[in-house]
């Protein structure tokens, strides 16, 4: 299993346009290998309004999701799960959970 992970600004779920730079090149190396999954997991901080956050992870998801696509990842080996909004006690706990886990399971 390899692991990344996209951290979003607070009530963002766009990606900068670096940070799709850096996620195409860390996926670089991965796309000639056979992918068994590709696994994203969206989270999002407690602070602020709990429907809005839900939405943020779904959204933060889906915009990963599309960059992967635009690489030529199968969507059929795409699987994504939201976490529920996570309480943080410092700025620094909140800026960590909002974010989406890339986890690419991939065949030997």
């Amino acid at each position: 299993m390899v692991e990344s992970v996209v951290y979003f600004q607070a009530g963002e779920s766009k990606l900068e346009h670096q940070q799709i730079l850096k996620l195409k090149e860390w996926m670089s190396p991965f796309l000639n290998q056979n992918l068994d999954s590709v696994l994203l997991v969206g989270s999002a901080d407690r602070s602020g309004n709990l429907a809005k956050n839900r939405k943020l992870v779904k959204e933060r998801i889906q915009n990963i999701r599309q960059v992967l696509l635009s690489l030529g990842i199968d969507s059929q080996v795409l699987q994504s799960e939201s976490l529920e909004p996570i309480f943080g006690r410092t700025a620094e706990e909140r800026k960590l959970f909002r974010s989406v886990g890339i986890k690419l399971s991939i065949s030997e």
